[in-house]
């Protein structure tokens, strides 16, 4: 046999051999998650290989609908799923089995944006009496409640349009709405098209209001009983993509530009979907203190809207951070050693 022939054969022996090794301790895990931008996580850690270091076969879906994704969830056809963090206020309001076990996102950039003709409004007090529109189920609603608030304004002094996100470039030709309150992925194709400007920029609304915005990743609470080695094993690949993210956005848009062309969107381009990566932080894995409160102050703002019966007080029973805390130690004890430490 000749060497090169018995190189490979010894390779594929080698492979073969470790596949089957790996394969006796290899989890399957069904993960759930929108057919967005804030999917990225996932993609990530399922396309760079960080859910395969982990021993873990990921089945993971885009779904459409949050409201399908979380009936999923509590069915038992997902043991985890990216859901807004709206969605997830409403589960725990509701007294619902699921945990936020980390952080998909944190810190989306929000504008509130109006036609270039308008020269005048400089602040939401400018508009009272005018009409808003904002993106249906969007999380950019309990901000806007938030910031009526800290300007002294109520929703009786605005008219808000809720509209599917595929109209809000319409807004200003069609004369739907005299301004927009949406995230960066949506009004940033106004102003580019010189058909809006920014009122009010993402930095003073976080001035304003103190905005964190986490977003969750949700996990069943009897996958987490059941399967706690797994679900370790699933946040330690969550986290490592999350740090990839931040580390090398351009490959993360590159990841995030196949998942929209593969979904048919063919006009998202690279550049575009960089862009949208750097609308978001990354560099969040568990629920601080902090976050905890920004959620609450969320769920009061989606009372106030009539999007919510109560304010969960005992939000603090549906958050897990065993397994981020736990994987960031990990993380920490596989760093290699400082030149100082030496």
């Amino acid at each position: 046999m000749r060497p090169a022939r018995i190189f490979w054969a010894a390779a594929a022996l080698l492979l073969a051999m470790a596949s089957h090794s790996a394969a006796a301790e290899l989890r399957v895990v069904r993960l759930s998650f929108t057919n967005g931008w804030n999917a990225l996580p996932a993609l990530v850690a399922i396309e760079r290989g960080f859910f395969a270091q982990e021993g873990l076969v990921v089945s993971g879906l885009a779904v459409p609908s949050v409201n399908a994704i979380g009936n999923s969830l509590l069915a038992g056809s997902s043991d985890l799923a990216i859901l807004p963090q709206r969605n997830f206020l409403k589960m725990a309001q509701l007294k619902m089995p699921i945990r936020a076990i980390s952080i998909s996102g944190w810190d989306t950039q929000l504008q509130l944006v109006v036609p270039e003709s308008d020269t005048h409004t400089k602040s939401l007090n400018d508009l009272k009496g005018k009409s808003m529109a904002l993106g249906v189920a969007s999380n950019a609603l309990p901000a806007f409640i938030r910031l009526l608030n800290q300007s002294n304004m109520t929703l009786k002094d605005v008219e808000i349009r809720f509209l599917d996100s595929s109209k809000l470039t319409q807004v200003f030709p069609a004369k739907i709405a005299d301004a927009i309150f949406e995230t960066r992925h949506f009004t940033d194709v106004m102003t580019m098209k010189k058909l809006g400007r920014v009122a009010v920029g993402h930095e003073e609304i976080k001035e304003k209001i103190g905005l964190i915005q986490s977003d969750p990743l949700l996990a069943r609470q009897e996958f987490i009983e059941k399967e706690p080695e797994t679900v370790q094993r699933f946040v330690n690949a969550w986290i490592k993509a999350l740090q990839y993210i931040q580390q090398d956005s351009k490959d993360a848009s590159r990841v995030l530009t196949i998942f929209f062309h593969r979904l048919g969107v063919a006009s998202v381009d690279e550049k575009l979907a960089h862009s949208w990566v750097t609308y978001s932080r990354h560099d969040r894995y568990f629920w601080s203190e902090s976050d905890i409160a920004d959620a609450k102050y969320n769920a009061w703002g989606l009372k106030e809207a009539g999007q919510l019966k109560a304010v969960p007080e005992d939000l603090e029973k549906y958050i897990d951070n065993r397994f981020a805390r736990k994987a960031m130690e990990k993380l920490k004890a596989e760093l290699p050693p400082s030149p100082a430490a030496k």
